[in-house]
Parts: structure tokens; sequence; C-alpha cells
């Protein structure tokens, strides 16, 4: 019985050791070094209708965890992360020049208005520090139409009641107007000179030192790009001219209200010519026979004096 309990020990000891040897033998503390992984970062950009920038990023990275013991163990994971941003600006551009009160009227003159009847004029007309004697050849029966102030007419200098004090702040009005559109707040001009015939200009700022002009039976596109609310301003140091038959065409959503042509002496519209916006002149406009406005025509400044009208349809944009 001894002999058996003895052998039985035995078998119970070398069971443990060979238990213990397999143990050290397969956990030998070693390390292994996780394969490297190598990503490259992929961005994409998307611009979308030139205002829509989309920038898609996927990042692939290798995760790595050690975990120790008597034997070492490594674990490599895969993740990819997308993310996608949007971001929407607006056009940039300019601003609309401010006319104060002085956007109520379709035809402002400082001291003359001569007229070959008979013009169709929406909008009100006004004449200061000249007279109702300073006008000559317009009616009332020419001006139609309501505006927020009630239907429109014709104002002088030496109306009765408000009507003064109304007419010089216009004025005063269509020189600020004339101030905002030529300051330098508003930045860098693209140059421009000559004949516009053919040109199509994107919303903006655009000035000459000399003339502008738009020859006859031509045609100068503004494309207002898809936003009704594009401006366009287009300054002269000297005149602006469009000749006989040549047309302002507006594409792409612009609109006349946000036009602005500033002279730095007169504008004149050749006979039957298509214009499209508010002119502010500093010496004279002439809007000659059966011309078609869709805007204004304001004189300001010291040197002001004539506009001179000839069967012509003027409309408040």
């Amino acid at each position: 019985m001894n002999s058996i309990k003895f052998n039985l020990k035995m078998f119970l000891i070398l069971m443990v050791f060979a238990v213990a040897a397999a143990i050290i033998a397969g956990c030998n503390n070693k390390t292994t070094s996780p394969t490297p992984v190598t990503s490259t970062p992929t961005k994409t950009s998307t611009i979308t209708g030139g205002n829509t920038a989309t920038n898609t990023a996927t990042v692939t990275k290798t995760v790595n965890s050690t975990f120790s013991a008597t034997a070492t163990a490594t674990a490599t994971a895969t993740a990819t992360a997308t993310a996608t941003m949007t971001a929407t600006t607006s056009v940039t551009g300019q601003l609309p020049v401010v006319l104060g009160t002085s956007a109520r009227f379709a035809v402002l003159s400082s001291s003359i208005i001569t007229d070959v009847p008979a013009c169709s004029i929406t909008g009100d007309v006004g004449i200061s520090p000249g007279l109702r004697s300073n006008i000559s050849g317009l009616d009332a029966g020419q001006v139609t139409g309501t505006g927020s102030n009630g239907a429109y007419a014709i104002y002088a200098a030496d109306d009765a009641g408000s009507v003064p004090a109304m007419l010089i702040q216009a004025e005063t009005d269509a020189t600020n107007a004339y101030l905002d559109a030529t300051s330098v707040s508003r930045g860098t001009p693209t140059l421009i000179s000559g004949d516009q015939n053919g040109i199509t200009l994107a919303p903006g700022l655009y000035q000459s030192s000399s003339s502008i002009e738009i020859s006859t039976g031509g045609i100068l596109y503004l494309d207002g790009q898809g936003n009704a609310n594009a401006v366009f301003i287009i300054r002269s140091a000297t005149t602006i001219t469009t000749s006989d038959t040549s047309s302002v065409v507006l594409e792409g959503s612009a609109q006349a209200k946000n036009v602005f042509w500033v002279a730095g002496s007169a504008i004149t519209l050749g006979t039957n010519s298509i214009m499209k916006g508010t002119m502010i002149a500093s010496s004279s406009i002439s809007i000659l026979t059966g011309a078609n406005l869709q805007g204004r025509a304001l004189l300001q400044g010291a040197s002001a004096a004539e506009i001179s009208l000839d069967t012509d349809t003027i409309v408040l944009p």
C-alpha cells in the first residue's frame, strides 16, 4: 500500500513539472512587433456653383495594443474615417449704392429739364434749385404710375409746402450716392476703357480713367451669374456714352436696380438705345430720341446743369 501511495505522489509531482515546463516553453516573454501599416490620407475638394465647397478627407490608421504578462501579444486594427464638410459662402461683391430719397426719382435735375414730347416716365421728376419755369416740354401727362409716396409727379424748387425741402434732401442724397459709388472704401476696381461692345461683365466694381462707350448697335452684357442681388458699379472719370441702337443686356438674374453708372462729367444715351440701371452724372445727362431707360437719371454736384429728353421711355427699376 505504501508503495502505491509513493508511486502516486511521484506521478503527481511529475505531472506538475510537465505542465510547468509546457507553460514556460509557450510563454517565454517574447514580444512580436506589429507589421507596420502605411496609410496615406487622401483629400478631395469639390466646388459647386462657385459658392459651395465640399471637402472629404479619408484617413486610414493602425492601432497597436500590447498585452504584457509572461508573453506579449500584438493586435493590429484598421479603422477608416470619412468626414464631409460643406461651407456655403455668398458671392463676393459690392454693396448697392445708397440712393436715399433720390431713389424715388426717375429724373432729378439741378437747373434745367428739356423735353421733346412726348416721353413716358414712370417715377417722380424733380428739379432743384431750378424752378418750374426751367422745365420745358414736359408736363404731368407724361408722368404716370404710383409709388410709395403716392402718384408720381413733377416737383420744382419753387413749389409750395414741404416740396423745396424734399428736393434739397433728394439732391443731397444724389451727391452722397455719387460719393458712395466713388469711395476708395469700395476697393480696387477692375480697369476698363473704350468700347464695351460684345463684352460680358461679371458683378463687381469697374472704372475707366477716360471715357466708356458702347458703339452703334453694340451690346454690353451684365451677367449676374445666377445671383439676383449681384451689384454692378461702372465708373468713368469723364463720360459714358451709348451710341444709337446699342443695348445693355442683363443676364444670369441681374437686375436693373443693382446696376449703377457713374460719370465724372456727362452721360449720353443714343437714339433708340436701351440702358439698364441708375445713372449719376456730374454735369449733364442727354437721353436722345426714343431711348429706353430702365433706371434713373440723376444729376449731382455744383457743376450739374441739364437733363434733356426726347420722346423717351423711362421706368424706375
